[in-house]
């Protein structure tokens, strides 16, 4: 009997360590959506293509910043969506993002995910970083407060 609980207990000590999220990656929007939920954390699914020089801008000037990185990491899980790919394409008329950079933010809400809020286009790394802690504040989230 001992056996067979300790095999249990080691098999949900790997599940948990199987599903631990790490927060400064960033994820498909499947996985992302479940680990805002699970997490409590606001969802930012960033919508890019690689033909967007301000996506380039993005990626290059602003992610790369350590403060941003930060708040990023410390308060919302981040889902990449390549809107040239099939399913990209599909979510971006889900979520009506059409055009590239867009940011669209989702909370957590009684087992689903309710829009917090939307941003287009490129921006510096102040705004923003800037526009982050608002939607940060304005919306709670793990890591928040």
């Amino acid at each position: 009997m001992l056996r067979y609980i300790l095999l249990a207990l080691l098999g949900l000590l790997g599940t948990a360590k199987a599903q631990r999220v790490d927060f400064d990656r960033w994820y498909p929007y499947p996985q992302a959506s479940q680990y805002a939920q699970s997490h409590g954390r606001i969802l930012m699914v960033y919508f890019w293509s690689e033909a967007c020089p301000y996506c380039d801008q993005m990626n290059t000037h602003v992610f790369s910043d350590a403060a941003v990185s930060r708040t990023l990491e410390r308060s919302f899980v981040v889902a990449s969506v390549n809107s040239q790919s099939p399913e990209g394409r599909a979510l971006s008329a889900q979520m009506r993002a059409f055009g590239t950079p867009s940011f669209v933010f989702f909370v957590p809400q009684r087992g689903t995910l309710k829009e917090a809020g939307r941003l287009f286009g490129s921006r510096t790394r102040a705004q923003f970083l800037q526009e982050l802690q608002q939607i940060c504040a304005q919306m709670g989230g793990e890591g928040c407060g």
